[in-house]
């Protein structure tokens, strides 16, 4: 139908946001809005935010992610299975359709939601690599306190119907594969895809979105996994990592750095048991980059660091 431009947030329920907009800023956010029954939390970006909490049950609702025009918008409402265009009633404004992925999670396609001022980053002294001196008379200080979340990257799901899911998130939003995952027995039959947004020549992140097979997880019930920030570089990282650790908060896996996408990651548990994700340093694809194939080994294994738990909560 179109090609998105890329994610614009996750959207959850949760029964307490207070407790939410804690964990929230300690995790690197800042809030944007609030309302009686919903938390809006921002990035450094101009985004108004790159995270929504609604007040009820908890629950991982879905994403959304941007329309490059209101055209796109009203093209993707033509579809049978998708709603009108409508007006978003929530701060920040904007438009918006809505469709429902194979196992029920909620898809928002957005467009004109307002942008706000950046919010001031620490400026990087960067590195002194071997063959690559940056850093001349600049003492290196790494502050403490949360890793600032620069904005939204990605997430991650467990589905029913692998090649159902796939083909939906294809058709609708034009995302593409950047490296399918197969079977470790059967290598003719895909678990797992990485999907990334189609921007044709312009690099973008290995992926934005992510369907895993859910037996791979030992169960048949579709689920949420992980939502993912990035954030500065290694040291900000790290640095978030003490934070969180000295916050008491349930550290899930890392630091270590993918295979796949090759980011550094750090993966911790929200006050609900969803987790999000702190990286850095991904790789960047474009249209012609080609698709790997690999087996679920390679896609659950790290360069180093932890390895990647089958298990989710």
């Amino acid at each position: 139908m179109i090609k998105v431009k890329d994610v614009a947030f996750p959207r959850f329920r949760a029964p307490d946001l207070d407790k939410m907009e804690s964990y929230l800023e300690d995790f690197g956010m800042v809030r944007s809005a609030r309302t009686e029954d919903k938390l809006f939390m921002r990035g450094l970006d101009a985004s108004h935010h790159i995270h929504v909490t609604e007040l009820g049950e908890s629950k991982f609702i879905g994403a959304a992610y941007w329309a490059d025009s209101l055209e796109d918008l009203e093209k993707l409402a033509s579809s049978n299975d998708a709603s009108d265009v409508e007006d978003i009633n929530e701060p920040g404004g904007g438009q918006r359709v809505c469709l429902t992925d194979p196992d029920g999670f909620q898809i928002e396609v957005v467009y004109g939601i307002e942008e706000i001022d950046p919010l001031p980053a620490t400026e990087s002294t960067g590195y002194n690599w071997v063959n690559d001196r940056r850093r001349l008379g600049d003492l290196k200080r790494v502050g403490k306190g949360p890793s600032p979340v620069k904005r939204f990257a990605h997430y991650v799901i467990g589905v029913t119907d692998y090649e159902k899911t796939q083909a939906f998130y294809a058709d609708h939003l034009g995302l593409i594969p950047s490296d399918t995952i197969h079977d470790n027995d059967d290598e003719s039959r895909n678990v797992m895809t990485f999907n990334r947004v189609d921007q044709g020549d312009e690099f973008v992140d290995h992926h934005t979105f992510a369907a895993i097979e859910c037996s791979i997880f030992g169960s048949d019930e579709a689920m949420f996994h992980h939502v993912a920030f990035e954030v500065e570089d290694l040291d900000t990282l790290v640095a978030g990592h003490e934070y969180l650790m000295s916050k008491d908060y349930e550290h899930a896996y890392g630091i270590g750095r993918h295979i796949l996408g090759s980011q550094i990651f750090d993966y911790w548990q929200d006050p609900f048991g969803f987790r999000h994700e702190h990286w850095t340093d991904s790789d960047l694809l474009n249209a012609s980059s080609p698709t790997g194939h690999h087996p679920v080994s390679t896609a659950l294994s790290v360069q180093w660091g932890p390895t990647i738990p089958r298990k989710v909560g």
